[in-house]
């Protein structure tokens, strides 16, 4: 599973993200990333910085593929 999180999040605070981390107890990998404002990309849905966001999927999604 891969969370997101914003640091300037103006909808969900992500401080709340440790609450829903900590909710997942059946998950077999997690990855959580933050974004931030030095990354423009600290709004909600990482608005700013849409293409880094994308690459963290790709990049994500080819490191799970590699270990199955």
């Amino acid at each position: 599973m891969l969370i997101f999180g914003a640091s300037g999040d103006h909808f969900i605070d992500y401080h709340l993200i440790g609450k829903e981390i900590n909710m997942l107890r059946n998950v077999r990998s997690l990855t959580f990333r933050l974004f931030t404002d030095k990354e423009e990309a600290e709004n909600h849905c990482n608005v700013g910085n849409g293409k880094l966001a994308i690459d963290e999927i790709l990049s994500w999604i080819t490191r799970i593929g590699s270990r199955e």
